[in-house]
């Protein structure tokens, strides 16, 4: 007996059960709207980033630049070695020390005069002038 259905009814019927398998076969039912959301999420992170970037912040407090800011450490002294640079004008002091997180400090202090040396790096590491001349070692470098 003959099949009673027109033609493209009977093509039309198989073709789309196996459309149907071979998407849950292959699992694209899954991953074909995958680039869609992809795009999606994309345009509208990237609407959300710029609205928010747009948006004008009043900040109160200012970054304050040049300051200087005075540190007092309590160190224990090793040695302070002062290099005298008589024609440049200027001495170089390297201060180490021990028991610290800072095993070497350096200055640079624009004189040449031994009295004035001395004054400065006493006022500098808050310790009395004696201390600072019973363990300063000078050079004169040229």
């Amino acid at each position: 007996m003959r099949d009673q259905r027109p033609f493209s009814q009977v093509w039309r019927h198989p073709i789309k059960k196996s459309y149907k398998a071979t998407l849950l076969a292959l699992g694209l039912e899954f991953w074909l709207p995958l680039p869609l959301i992809g795009v999606s999420i994309w345009f509208g992170g990237k609407s959300i980033a710029n609205q928010m970037l747009s948006y004008k912040y009043d900040t109160k407090s200012y970054l304050e630049a040049n300051n200087q800011v005075k540190v007092n450490l309590s160190v224990a002294l090793v040695a302070i070695k002062a290099e005298i640079k008589q024609q440049a004008g200027f001495t170089k002091v390297s201060i180490k020390t021990a028991d610290s997180a800072i095993k070497n400090l350096e200055l640079e202090l624009p004189t040449t005069d031994i009295s004035a040396i001395e004054a400065r790096i006493a006022q500098e590491l808050g310790l009395d002038l004696t201390t600072v001349k019973r363990i300063t070692r000078y050079q004169f470098v040229e």
